[in-house]
């Protein structure tokens, strides 16, 4: 599907366009709780996923290396981080809650060096710099943040949507390792398909009545989102350093707020917009500098995750 040593920069961009694009979706999607979003989200991944490997005859793939419980704990991971996104997209709204997400690469900038070995170079600083100027420009409410009530849906959505984020930063760092093991599409696949098992109670408790109205566009929600944008994140996370995989996809908030603004008419204040502009600086920013190092050596992650 993709030249990964030439296209893991583009791959995690274009993922996260499309993951971008969940508002649309929501917005598209009437009367079903988030944890039957989340599995039937997750289920036509899946399926999109198996069926593009039996085409290409790739199922070979499939076959789990070492590390089972890492792919294991991958998968509870994905589940963990859809399941508080949303709860942050319910109590706030998307745009707020993608930023909120994405303050993994904070985490990741702090955790890298002692997990994965990996050196914090000045652009990766002077972009997670930026970064937290755009996500602290978003989420100030109103009035600044001496106003905000420490109670409430509005406080549920911030701390939902923060953890969030975190579980993000675990799953990236862990992407890296699982690498060493499995093929990105793999290691897609099997935390795919672990999250979609865990939430399998979830299917039957949505009436049919009222899921088969909303069907088509789930169905078009898990291929978009999980199925490509979750196997071309996967192999970009999987073949660049996790402080630039996690800086890179800062691009999915722009591109949410982008979507909001044009498709769902949905109005920002200058703090939003201008924060998106340092949240887009701070991608454009890591992705002219690691392009030159576009082909991380793939003896230098071996030894790195040796280890694992």
């Amino acid at each position: 599907m993709f030249q990964v040593k030439k296209g893991a920069h583009m791959a995690v961009l274009l993922g996260c366009i499309l993951y971008g694009m969940t508002g649309l979706f929501l917005a598209s999607i009437h009367n079903l709780p988030i944890a039957s979003i989340i599995f039937y989200r997750l289920f036509f991944g899946l399926i999109f996923i198996f069926t593009y490997l039996l085409v290409t005859n790739r199922l070979g793939e499939l076959r789990p290396g070492k590390r089972k419980f890492r792919l294991l704990l991958q998968g509870i991971f994905v589940m963990v981080n859809m399941f508080f996104y949303f709860q942050c997209v319910k109590e706030t709204c998307f745009s707020i809650a993608i930023l909120l997400e994405y303050t993994a690469p904070i985490y990741v900038m702090m955790a890298s060096p002692f997990i994965l070995k990996e050196n914090i170079g000045k652009e990766s600083i002077a972009a997670l710099l930026l970064a937290i100027a755009g996500v602290y420009l978003v989420i100030q409410p109103e009035g600044g943040f001496g106003t905000l009530e420490f109670s409430g849906n509005h406080f549920t959505g911030i701390a939902t949507g923060l953890f969030a984020g975190m579980v993000l930063a675990v799953i990236i760092m862990n992407v890296r390792v699982l690498k060493r093991d499995h093929s990105e599409f793999a290691i897609a696949f099997w935390s795919t398909a672990i999250s979609c098992l865990l939430m399998l109670p979830f299917a039957f408790e949505t009436p049919f009545s009222l899921l088969a109205p909303n069907l088509f566009t789930l169905a078009v929600f898990g291929i978009v989102s999980v199925g490509i944008g979750g196997v071309l994140t996967t192999i970009g996370y999987a073949n660049l350093q996790s402080q630039t995989g996690s800086l890179l996809a800062l691009i999915e908030p722009v591109a949410g707020v982008f979507f909001d603004l044009v498709f769902l008419g949905v109005s920002h204040s200058a703090g939003t917009l201008a924060g998106c502009i340092l949240v887009l600086a701070a991608a454009l920013l890591i992705s002219y500098s690691g392009s030159s190092k576009s082909s991380i050596a793939h003896a230098d992650y071996l030894e790195n995750t040796e280890s694992y």
